[in-house]
């Protein structure tokens, strides 16, 4: 794989394992309208590997599939987003809570990332003995974004983002206190000039050819913060009338439309093509649009579909299964002489949910319910 096609497969992951591992001892209301936006990306980014591994053929939506790695400025934004909301009523910075909040994070998150790890360094690593041992350390303690030449070595490039959350829940803490301590207008400042920088870095990297920052833990946890800021300006937002044609369903669908027509026309004009962190320019002003807006939204028939809720809890798991599907599905290919576009994309798919419900129901979901009774 390419360094551009192990990226996204990183990418994904994630946007399922805050979810997943944001359960707090507060209890607050379930947003369904943000699982579409967890699911849709997560439906995009296999779109995404299905073509850039297999060369599939998506008709009208190709170019903008080429460029799904985007999703992943909208999975860190959500997750700060969700975060922020589930510990809303809850002061993180108190002792008690703040060793609450780091063993329900890890509990979330790194079984099922041990779990990968090993089968990948077992089955499917090249590196050599004394290599996994130097390593060990580093991927034990989720520093493996902060080397970025570390990217294509081992299973890196399929669980980079995991490094990335563990260090935005780390600076959770100190993001939430900061939140809730300044203005609304401090808020949108803060949002602004987070924004700013994000979009301004690819140009440096583009300006003077350094180190990509696709996978950068400083500029992730830039977009994690913008979604803490978004959330803690939600209930004012929500609250003034003139913002109330935001909280449907239409004006997702709009946003949607203009983000699909936005990167399609970039696409087709070749601007930047792969470079992923370019197109967040056109993509993070409209994910944070899509954050308020799902975010809003009321829909009882969204909050009791039961697809969606379960959609929304393996999707941690979709995300970390991509690390090995595409062997699996090349495999596939070869032995059944498959060839056919559709039939490629349908297998892709398939392999993919099958082999995340394994994971959620036999790894993670056990490990999560064994590790809260005896640690918490």
């Amino acid at each position: 794989m390419s360094n551009n096609e192990k990226n996204i497969a990183a990418s994904s992951a994630s946007s399922s394992a805050t979810s997943s591992a944001a359960s707090t001892a507060t209890k607050t209301p379930r947003m369904a309208g943000l699982d579409i936006f967890r699911v849709m990306a997560v439906l995009v980014v296999l779109m995404f590997h299905t073509k850039i591994n297999h060369g599939c053929d998506f008709g009208v939506a190709d170019g903008f599939i080429r460029m799904g790695a985007i999703f992943m400025t909208g999975f860190f934004m959500l997750s700060g987003f969700v975060l922020f909301a589930n510990y809303s009523g809850k002061n993180v910075m108190e002792k008690g809570n703040l060793k609450q909040f780091y063993l329900k994070r890890l509990i979330g998150i790194f079984p099922l990332y041990f779990f990968v790890s090993v089968v990948y360094m077992v089955f499917c690593g090249s590196e050599s003995l004394r290599q996994n041992l130097i390593l060990f350390p580093v991927e034990t303690l989720g520093l493996q974004s902060h080397f970025s030449s570390l990217f294509d070595v081992s299973h890196n490039s399929g669980t980079w983002f995991i490094s990335n959350l563990f260090f935005c829940y780390l600076l959770f803490p100190l993001m939430q206190e900061v939140a809730k301590q300044i203005s609304n207008k401090a808020r949108i400042f803060a949002i602004i000039s987070s924004s700013l920088i994000v979009l301004w870095a690819p140009l440096v990297v583009h300006t003077f050819s350094t180190a990509g920052i696709y996978e950068s833990p400083v500029f992730r946890a830039l977009e994690f913060f913008i979604g803490v800021l978004l959330c803690s300006l939600s209930s004012a937002v929500s609250a003034r009338p003139k913002f109330a044609f935001m909280g449907s369903l239409w004006a997702f669908l709009v946003e949607l439309a203009v983000l699909f027509g936005a990167v399609t026309a970039a696409v087709q004009m070749n601007i930047a093509v792969g470079n992923y962190s370019i197109y967040s320019i056109i993509a993070l002003p409209l994910f944070i649009l899509m954050t308020f807006t799902l975010s809003m939204v009321k829909s009882p028939a969204l909050s009791k579909s039961k697809l969606l809720n379960y959609a929304a809890k393996i999707s941690f798991a979709v995300f970390l299964a991509q690390t090995f599907n595409t062997e699996i599905e090349n495999f596939i290919f070869t032995k059944l002489g498959i060839e056919g576009n559709g039939l490629k994309i349908l297998t892709a798919f398939v392999v993919c949910t099958i082999l995340a419900m394994v994971m959620h129901h036999l790894v993670e979901k056990p490990c999560r319910n064994f590790l809260k009774k005896k640690l918490l």
